[in-house]
């Protein structure tokens, strides 16, 4: 057994490594070296695979928020080591897509215009490329590097038509902060898409799924403030930020605690209820363990492991 598993076995000794890791996290960040493996989505996926992929996240995008195309400016939060997604919300109308990431994803250039060309085949794209596709070539496209979304929406000046993320939202340091910004951001009419994983991301595999919610504020906060783990913000906080925001919107959940397969988002009184109950279940295995704050919210979202949510402004 590899040193990185006998870790693995331990929670005492899986926290030790993390709070090493965010060190070195917050050494490389200071250091001006935002590159990073996480989010490179497509490292391991061939054209086809790669292709599925993205249609089947703008075709989420655009389920999720009932609309047929997006138009206008719209802002890509966390785009990974691809701008697939970007070259397609720019096919289906979008004038300008601004790619947002607080750090650079490892990146394979060749295989980028691979699938570039390929989707561009496909989806009669080849107009929104000045000369061969490739990321740099990619008409109405801002790639702000380096810019965390805390900050990006708060300062930028900007006004967005969609506002867009998928598993981002449980990496930022303040995600309803964040969302604040990204309100005023919004013009008039205006909608934000967030698909938000809840879960720990691997960081107790092998241990309960809830883990991370035992462990005290400090602790996490040391494990996660310079490498952008997991936060904790749960769905019953979106939920409060939702009804203050002063937007339309929704919340469906996507994943429940212990259990592996996704699930069509849906809220969670329409969710098949043995699912609800398993998930429920695992809860209340791990409900003693859990630290004050998590005690005290309900059985039902602690059990959410993943949302959507979907708010809209006012056209006034």
């Amino acid at each position: 057994m590899n040193m990185r598993a006998i870790i693995k076995r331990s929670v005492a000794l899986t926290c030790a490594y993390y709070l090493f890791d965010d060190w070195r996290a917050r050494r490389r960040l200071a250091n001006g070296r935002l590159e990073t493996s996480s989010g490179a989505r497509h490292a391991e996926l061939d054209i086809d695979a790669s292709l599925d992929y993205v249609e089947r996240v703008y075709g989420d995008y655009l389920a999720y928020g009932g609309v047929k195309h997006f138009s206008g400016s719209v802002a890509e939060i966390g785009p990974g080591d691809s701008f697939a997604v970007a070259l397609r919300c720019l096919g289906g109308g979008a004038k300008h897509v601004h790619a947002i990431d607080r750090w650079v994803s490892e990146r394979d250039a060749e295989a980028q215009r691979r699938i570039y060309s390929a989707l561009a085949e496909r989806n009669n794209l080849g107009h929104l490329f000045d000369g061969a596709p490739g990321e740099d070539t990619i008409r109405g496209l801002t790639y702000h590097a380096g810019q965390p979304a805390e900050t990006f929406f708060r300062t930028c000046g900007l006004s967005f038509d969609a506002i867009l993320s998928r598993a981002v939202m449980e990496h930022l340091y303040d995600p309803l902060a964040a969302l604040d910004d990204m309100a005023a951001c919004l013009a008039p009419g205006g909608i934000m898409i967030h698909r938000i994983d809840l879960r720990d991301h691997g960081m107790f595999a092998g241990h309960h799924p809830l883990t991370l919610l035992t462990l005290g504020d400090g602790l996490h906060r040391r494990m996660t403030r310079g490498a952008g783990r997991p936060n904790r913000v749960l769905i019953n906080a979106y939920r409060d930020w939702l009804t203050r925001s002063g937007l339309s919107g929704k919340l469906t959940v996507s994943r429940l605690a212990g259990i592996a397969e996704e699930i069509e988002p849906a809220p969670w009184a329409a969710l098949d209820k043995s699912a609800t109950s398993r998930a429920v279940a695992c809860v209340r295995a791990i409900r003693p363990r859990l630290t004050a704050q998590f005690k005290a919210m309900a059985d039902e979202d602690l059990a959410v492991a993943g949302l959507v949510l979907v708010a809209r402004k006012n056209n006034t």
